[in-house]
């Protein structure tokens, strides 16, 4: 499943960026046998649509998360059935009447952090990846709306001086689906971010 090819070539060249830097101490998806050069983040491979929205999550995945080889992290850009993937894909049917493939999934940090899944970033390793690559690929995709998914998606995005509309991470833990699908609403209701100019991104 290789559905690059709708990406830009300024897209394309921002991912095989992504995969030449150097990113100590943390580490590349290649290093674990995994081929994602066509993207900067791994998830947007089955969720790449430009010019709407776009949900931008904490980090992609971690070191001890990819010891072994999954095909369906190749295959999708990410575990489907963890319970996180499964929640949000339900939260935008529910909210937004929408699926996966409609919207743009983007990770602040793009990078396998050392350690568990569990670990922390430093805010310095999170400041950087932004400017470097988030702030960079939302200008080239030109989102109309922007939301921030966790604590990570919002420092990040504050960073790049991009608007958001936050929302609670997939994974909080504040009740199960019910209690994030009102949590989300209440968040839309009130938010007064009804679009996102073009020109958004601080160069």
């Amino acid at each position: 499943m290789n559905n690059s090819r709708r990406m830009s070539p300024e897209y394309l060249a921002l991912a095989a960026e992504r995969a030449a830097t150097k990113c100590a101490p943390h580490f590349q998806p290649e290093m674990f046998n995994y081929d994602f050069r066509s993207w900067v983040s791994p998830y947007t491979k089955t969720a790449n649509r430009s010019g709407g929205f776009a949900f931008v999550l904490q980090d992609w995945a971690s070191e001890d998360g990819l010891r072994h080889f999954n095909q369906d992290i190749q295959d999708h850009g990410r575990t489907p059935g963890l319970l996180t993937n499964r929640r949000l894909e339900a939260l935008l049917s529910q909210v937004f009447g929408i699926a996966l493939a409609e919207v743009y999934v983007t990770n602040a940090f793009p990078f396998v952090k050392k350690g568990a899944m569990s670990g922390a970033l430093s805010a310095g390793d999170v400041r950087k990846a932004a400017r470097a690559f988030l702030a960079r690929e939302l200008q080239i995709i030109k989102p109309t709306r922007v939301f921030a998914l966790g604590a990570i998606a919002q420092a990040a995005l504050d960073t790049c001086k991009v608007p958001y509309i936050r929302l609670p991470h997939p994974a909080a833990r504040i009740g199960g689906l019910r209690k994030h699908e009102d949590t989300w609403r209440l968040a839309l209701a009130t938010s007064d971010i009804p679009t996102i100019p073009a020109t958004y991104v601080e160069r």
